[in-house]
């Protein structure tokens, strides 16, 4: 028997409930256990719609932020952490998985290490043929040591930004990051739910507590996603394995810089500053 393994995602009370139906359907179809974690007053909306699967409750949100009940990364991370399932998964619910070897893919692939993938937009899911989006992740799997590593953060399931979190953060630990190529994550378009506005200040303060550049293409979110592109190892579902004799080739060379009280890393021109604050600032001036 398979050891379970359990995704966390965060079920949206909107119109588009039979598209999240169908989604989180083709997730147990292939294994998975699934949870959705939301605020006190969308359970009793959710529940009669998705009667096989575990809510709970989360004891705080974004509407005060951002206007919505977004759920904070942080609180997904806490109840994966405490889960029995050593590999967890987050994704966002109205992604269709649609590979049963993706299951076991995850299963061996994600142990000791952190998976993610991209989504194809598509019309309908009786044509698949879109766009993979590469600007994006969304999906992860993980295996639930790596949790540890991540500092407090205020970013948000479905909101920008948070991706981009979930996926560097293991890097500046060398803890191996892998990317599925083989299209098999698909995504009905729909319009977006927030606006630039939002993502700008999510970045802004992600950079600002977190990372230091060292040059001024750094300061950007592309920096970062071609960081991640960059030192990401390519996993297929068509052709097995990835090679593991070049995995370590996809590693970062992280130089460690002691500041007076903190141990911060760096790759290429990007600096983490991990759980501290720096105290010597001229250091990035």
């Amino acid at each position: 028997m398979m050891e379970s393994i359990t995704i966390a995602t965060s079920i949206a009370p909107c119109k588009a409930l039979e598209n999240q139906k169908s989604a989180i359907r083709s997730w147990q179809e292939i294994g998975f256990i699934v949870v959705s974690l939301n605020s006190a007053d969308e359970i009793p909306l959710l529940q009669p719609h998705f009667p096989t699967i575990q809510f709970v409750q989360v004891s705080r949100d974004a509407r005060k932020k951002f206007g919505k009940p977004y759920v904070y990364f942080d609180d997904v991370l806490a109840y994966l952490g405490g889960n029995e399932s050593r590999i967890c998964g987050i994704v966002n619910s109205d992604i269709h998985l649609l590979r049963q070897d993706f299951y076991s893919c995850v299963k061996k692939e994600a142990i000791h290490s952190l998976l993610y993938g991209f989504r194809v937009d598509v019309d309908t899911l009786e044509n698949l043929q879109g766009e993979m989006l590469r600007d994006g992740f969304d999906y992860f799997f993980f295996d639930k040591q790596i949790i540890q590593h991540y500092p407090q953060s205020e970013l948000f399931i479905g909101l920008p930004v948070w991706d981009y979190w979930a996926a560097i953060v293991p890097l500046f630990y060398g803890i191996p990051v892998k990317k599925v190529m083989t299209p098999h994550a698909y995504h009905i378009k729909h319009e977006v739910n927030w606006g630039n506005q939002a993502s700008a200040i999510l970045f802004k303060s992600l950079m600002l507590q977190y990372f230091r550049s060292l040059t001024t293409s750094a300061r950007s979110p592309y920096y970062m996603l071609g960081l991640i592109h960059k030192y990401s190892a390519v996993l297929s579902l068509d052709h097995g394995d990835i090679d593991k004799s070049v995995l370590s080739t996809f590693h970062p060379n992280i130089k460690q810089i002691m500041s007076d009280e903190v141990n911060v890393k760096m790759i290429d021109d990007l600096i983490f500053l991990g759980r501290g604050k720096l105290t010597n600032q001229q250091m990035f001036s």
